[in-house]
């Protein structure tokens, strides 16, 4: 493989931070430009790591209505707790590649899905491989969340407004 890696994606520009084409908000040129612009970004960016407290968090209240109503046992219920730390370290070493490849924006958007699709194969699970499944893909994508937000945040924040926020 060469050194040059086409894009994932081949729609266009509209994921990459420079591009003129921009998904929701406009350009990146003008987003830097407006503080309030940058703050917002920076709020709805910010939602992202919401997503691991819900996924940590999700099942101790809900416990004994899982397990009395799929019959799991605690241990197969202790597992299900637990996978959503092994996907978030695999989502955490994908998305360094994951963000190089289709720039932050395009990463946060792909991690959209598995936590979209997790959600959902744990809300209609009938047994525990949904459960395990969608444990799985929520924390595969909360590790790229982790890893994409900050580094996100730190690239929309145009230079007058670092100098504040690292005094």
């Amino acid at each position: 493989m060469g050194g040059d890696s086409k894009p994932f994606l081949h729609t266009g520009s509209w994921y990459r931070m420079g591009s003129r084409q921009s998904s929701v908000m406009g350009s990146s040129a003008v987003i830097r430009d407006c503080s309030i612009s940058v703050v917002a970004c920076v709020l709805i960016v910010a939602l992202g790591p919401i997503q691991f407290g819900f996924t940590q968090v999700y099942s101790f209240p809900t416990q004994s209505a899982i397990v009395s109503d799929l019959g799991l046992t605690v241990s197969v219920f202790s597992l299900f707790r637990s996978l959503s730390n092994v996907g978030a370290m695999v989502g955490a070493i994908a998305s360094g590649q994951i963000s190089d490849y289709i720039g932050r924006k395009g990463a946060l958007m792909v991690a959209a899905i598995p936590n979209i699709i997790g959600w959902l194969a744990i809300s209609f699970a009938h047994d525990s491989s949904f459960l395990y499944m969608g444990r799985l893909l929520e924390g595969f994508g909360v590790g790229i969340i982790s890893y994409t937000v900050p580094v996100y945040i730190a690239e929309i924040a145009p230079q007058n407004m670092r100098r504040l926020w690292a005094q």
